[in-house]
C-alpha cells in the first residue's frame, strides 16, 4: 500500500515538470449537496490540484454523455439549462433519495517530454507503462497521450433509496461503492469496487482525499491498490466532500496522434459529521 509520504515524494517529483496538466484532477460537485424533486439543482464542473479546487465554466462542447440515475433508473440530461458565473448545469430531479449524476467527455491530446511522462507514470502508479516503454526502447521519447474523464457525484447520498449509490453507470472506468453511503463516517473506511468496462480492474492504484486538505498540489490524503477483484477498502478521515479517484492506461495501435489511451476517473461524495456520543 502507498502512504501518503510515498505520494508525496512522487510528486516533488512530478513537480519538476515544466506542465502538470494530466495531473490535474477533474470532478462534478453539486450544489447543494441536497436537492428535492422539482427544485433546482446545479452541477459544477471543478479541475484542480488541491481538491476541490474552484469551479471552471461548464464545457457543453466536450461532453459526450452526460446522465443521471436514481430509483427509477437512467434518464439522460439533455440540454440542461447553463447559468451562474462559472457556468453550470441546471438539472431538476424527478425522483426523492439519492441520484447518482455522471458525465463522460471526449479524447484530449497531450504529448510531455520524456522525463515528465515518466514522473506523471510514478505518480499514477503507472509501474507496467513504464516497463512497457522501457523494454521497447522508447523510455526516452515524449509520451503522446489522449485521455477521457469519466466522472459522478452523488446527490442525497444519506437521503432514501440510497442503494441508487452502489450500482454501476457503466462508465468505461468507475469506482462503485458497496456499502450505504449513509453508514460511512469519519475514520471509518469504505469499500469499493474499480471496474474497466464490464471487468474489475486489478492492482489499480485508487487515491482519495477530501475538501479542505491541503497537503499541496495533486497529493492526497490516501492511496491503495485493489485486489484481484478490483476491491479496496478506502479510509475516510474527515467529514465533508471525498474524492475517490482512479485511471487506466493502455497502449494505442489505431491513432496517429498517440501512443497511450488513458481513462481518468473520479467519485465525489458528502459524508456527514460522526454523531455525537455513542452510536446505537
Amino acid at each position: 500500500m502507498m502512504t501518503a509520504m510515498r505520494t508525496t515524494a512522487l510528486v516533488l517529483l512530478l513537480s519538476s515538470a515544466s506542465t502538470l496538466a494530466a495531473a490535474h484532477d477533474f470532478c462534478l460537485l453539486p450544489e447543494p449537496a441536497r436537492a428535492e424533486p422539482g427544485a433546482p439543482l446545479l452541477i459544477a464542473m471543478h479541475v484542480s490540484d488541491v481538491f476541490p479546487g474552484a469551479p471552471v465554466p461548464w464545457r457543453t462542447g466536450r461532453i459526450v454523455d452526460f446522465f443521471a440515475t436514481d430509483s427509477k433508473g437512467r434518464w439522460d440530461v439533455v440540454d440542461p439549462v447553463i447559468e451562474g458565473d462559472p457556468a453550470k448545469a441546471r438539472i431538476t430531479l424527478r425522483a426523492p433519495g439519492t441520484a447518482v449524476i455522471a458525465l463522460s467527455t471526449d479524447a484530449t491530446y497531450i504529448e510531455l517530454k520524456p522525463e515528465e511522462f515518466e514522473a506523471y507514470l510514478l505518480h499514477e502508479g503507472n509501474a507496467a507503462v513504464l516497463e512497457a516503454r522501457r523494454k521497447s526502447g522508447r523510455a526516452q521519447t515524449p509520451g503522446r497521450e489522449r485521455y477521457t474523464r469519466h466522472v459522478k457525484t452523488v446527490v442525497n447520498a444519506a437521503g432514501p433509496q440510497a442503494s441508487v449509490a452502489l450500482t454501476r453507470a457503466g462508465l468505461p472506468l468507475e469506482i462503485v461503492p458497496e456499502t450505504d453511503l449513509a453508514r460511512v463516517r469519519p475514520k471509518g473506511r469504505l469499500p469499493v469496487r474499480v471496474f474497466s468496462g464490464a471487468d474489475a480492474y486489478v492492482d489499480a492504484q485508487i487515491c482519495a482525499t477530501w475538501a479542505g486538505r491541503n497537503g499541496g498540489h495533486d497529493t492526497y490524503a490516501w492511496c491503495g491498490r485493489t485486489d484481484g477483484a478490483g476491491r479496496v477498502q478506502v479510509p475516510i478521515e474527515q467529514p465533508g466532500w471525498q474524492m475517490i479517484r482512479t485511471t487506466r492506461m493502455i497502449p494505442l495501435r489505431d491513432d496517429p496522434k498517440a501512443d497511450w489511451q488513458s481513462f481518468w476517473t473520479a467519485l465525489t461524495f458528502e459524508v456527514g459529521p460522526a454523531p455525537e456520543g455513542p452510536e446505537r
